[in-house]
């Protein structure tokens, strides 16, 4: 019965063995943060991939954290890449590796709740890298413009945002002011939030395929109402669209950092 029940919310919500795993759509963002001593975190990360990998493996959230925690502390791991090759890869490989398992749905949800908590354990982190490149950048020119906007959605029904939760962190760390909605908004919803927060790009995140529709719909509404934002896909559903993002509007497809930083060289 249990199994049935499991089975029923999975279709529900469209969920398939690897969701999750396509959910990490940033997972190929390059590292770009070093450690202390310069040291490149590709050494370093590996020295933390196999315990963490491990523990996440156990579903053993507080190893995971604490794992995390000290490496980030310590200044063994950039943020970056802590996201990139540890713990985007070590879902990622979990997911592919338990692929069209009974358990598979259940045990990646886990572990994603897992990831989402370690990404939220290191966001101070993120706060003191954001100041610090600030008062760096404002200092070597006190005349520098504002930091532009981002907005970063989910449409009606796509449920899967760790890709999302991570890509706000990148976004804050190139320099943008970032807000970061959240899953499952409705579009009147999206549409009052651009109004309220007025930002200068709106990153509209899907990873369910079936949401692909809705997303065109929601991308043409932006754009009649707010024809001044720069439009902006990422998720898992945009990663086969390259070709064919004309069909979506002027929209900018964001698959890395480098991605990112190209946003803000266009206007500087």
């Amino acid at each position: 019965m249990a199994q049935q029940r499991l089975g029923e919310f999975a279709q529900l919500h469209h969920c398939r063995p690897g969701c999750c795993r396509a959910d990490c759509a940033y997972g190929t963002l390059t590292p770009r943060i070093y450690g202390k001593d310069g040291l490149k975190m590709t050494d370093l990360g590996n020295d933390l991939y196999a315990p963490y990998f491990a523990a996440l493996a156990s579903m053993d959230k507080p190893a995971c954290v604490q794992l995390v925690l000290a490496a980030v502390s310590e200044g063994k791991v950039g943020l970056v890449e802590l996201y990139t090759e540890v713990l985007a890869k070590s879902l990622n490989e979990l997911s592919e590796a338990e692929l069209g398992q009974p358990d598979a749905i259940w045990r990646e949800h886990v572990r994603s709740e897992i990831t989402r908590t370690v990404i939220e354990c290191c966001y101070p982190a993120v706060v003191a890298e954001v100041n610090a490149r600030e008062q760096e950048r404002t200092s070597a020119d006190p005349a520098a413009d504002a930091k532009k906007r981002v907005m970063i959605v989910l449409p009606a029904e796509e449920f899967h945002e760790l890709g999302a939760r991570m890509g706000a962190d990148f976004f804050q760390l190139a320099g943008f002011e970032t807000l970061f909605v959240g899953a499952n908004t409705p579009a009147e919803s999206i549409l009052n939030g651009i109004g309220y927060f007025q930002p200068d790009y709106v990153d509209l995140h899907v990873v369910n395929y079936y949401n692909l529709f809705k997303a065109k719909d929601l991308l043409n509404q932006i754009q009649h109402q707010y024809p001044k934002v720069r439009l902006l896909a990422s998720g898992g559903a945009f990663s086969g669209e390259a070709g064919q993002l004309d069909r979506f509007g002027p929209v900018c497809l964001v698959r890395s950092l480098a991605d990112i930083e190209a946003l803000l060289e266009e206007t500087s």
